[in-house]
C-alpha cells in the first residue's frame, strides 16, 4: 500500500512523519511555553501594532494553553495525513490546516525554525492549494513539478552560498561543523583528523552535488536515480551524524516528487517511439502484399 502509492501520497506521508516528530517534540517541553521561558509566545514583540489594537486577544494568544493546543493540532493533523493520506479530501484538508499552523507556530514563537520547517510549509502550501484542481491527473503534475522546482533551488542556493565562502572553497568546513558540540560527531571527526582529505573531499563534494543537482534533468535516467540516492544518503549521514533528522523527512518528502518528474522526462520519448512503430511495420508488410 505504501510503497505504490502514487507520489503526491507518498510526499504527503512522509512530510507528515516530519511534521509530527516536530509538534511532539513542542509538545514534550510545554513548560518553555510559559512567560519568560524561551518558547514563549512573542506575538506582542513580533505585532506591535496588532498587540496594542487587540492586547487581550494578543494575550490569549500568547498563551501556553494556545501553544499547547496549536501543537496539538498539528499533530493531529500529521496524525490524519500520514493515515488516510490516500483519501484526496484528507490530504487536501490536511494540508491547508498544516500550513496555518506552521505559519501560526512562526508568529508564536519565531526562534529556532530551520530550513527544514520552511520546506515543510512549501510542501504543504502547494498540497493544499493543488488538492483544490478538481482534474486529478493535472493536480499531481504540478504538485510534483513545483515541489521538484523547489527542492532544486534549495540545493543549487545553498550548495552557491557555500561556493562563495572561503571556508568551504578551503575544504575546511565538514572537519569544522563535525567537531562541534551541537551539529558534531567525535567518532566521525577523528576519522576526518587522521584522513584530512577525506573531510575536504566531502566539503568539495557537498558543494559539487547541491550546485550541480540541475544535472538530474539532463543525464541518463540511471545516472540521475544514482545522484538523487547520494542526496538520500547525504541526508541519511546529517541526521545520524549531526542530529539534524528533520531534514531527513522534508527533503525525503520531496523526492517522490523528483523521481516523477524523472518519469515523465521518459515520456516523450517512448511516445514518440510508438507513433513510428506502427509506420515501420507498415512499410515491412508491403513487398508481401505485392507478392500476393
Amino acid at each position: 500500500m505504501f510503497l505504490d502509492a502514487p507520489p503526491e501520497v507518498t510526499a504527503r506521508r512522509v512530510a507528515s512523519l516530519g511534521t509530527l516528530v516536530s509538534a511532539l517534540e513542542m509538545l514534550s517541553q510545554t513548560r518553555k511555553f510559559e512567560d519568560g521561558e524561551l518558547l514563549s509566545g512573542q506575538l506582542a514583540n513580533m505585532r506591535p501594532k496588532f498587540a496594542k489594537r487587540f492586547p487581550r486577544l494578543t494575550r490569549a494568544l500568547s498563551s501556553k494553553k494556545a501553544a499547547v493546543a496549536l501543537y496539538g493540532v498539528q499533530a493531529g493533523a500529521s496524525a490524519a495525513t500520514l493515515i488516510w493520506g490516500h483519501k484526496r479530501g484528507v490530504r487536501t484538508a490536511g494540508s491547508a490546516v498544516l500550513a496555518v499552523t506552521g505559519a501560526a507556530g512562526r508568529l508564536h514563537t519565531p526562534f529556532g525554525g530551520d530550513g527544514a520547517d520552511q520546506l515543510q510549509q512549501v510542501i504543504n502550501v502547494v498540497l493544499a492549494s493543488t488538492g483544490t484542481f478538481k482534474d486529478g491527473e493535472k493536480a499531481r503534475d504540478v504538485a510534483m513539478r513545483a515541489m521538484a522546482l523547489e527542492t532544486t533551488i534549495s540545493y543549487v542556493a545553498s550548495g552557491v552560498v557555500k561556493l562563495v565562502s572561503p571556508v568551504w572553497l578551503s575544504g575546511e568546513a565538514f572537519s569544522g561543523v563535525i567537531r562541534t558540540h551541537n551539529y558534531g560527531d567525535p567518532r566521525i571527526f577523528q576519522l576526518v583528523h587522521k584522513y584530512p582529505m577525506l573531510g575536504k573531499l566531502i566539503t568539495w563534494g557537498t558543494v559539487a552535488a547541491e550546485v550541480g543537482f540541475p544535472l538530474v534533468f539532463v543525464l541518463p535516467k540511471p545516472a540521475a536515480k544514482a545522484w538523487l540516492g547520494s542526496m538520500t544518503l547525504f541526508h541519511l549521514g546529517i541526521g545520524q551524524f549531526m542530529g539534524l533528522n528533520r531534514f531527513v523527512l522534508a527533503f525525503g518528502a520531496t523526492h517522490p516528487a523528483l523521481l516523477y518528474v524523472l518519469a515523465q522526462n521518459d515520456k516523450p520519448a517512448l511516445a514518440d517511439g510508438a507513433k513510428r512503430a506502427p509506420a515501420c511495420g507498415a512499410k515491412r508488410a508491403l513487398p508481401a502484399a505485392s507478392a500476393a
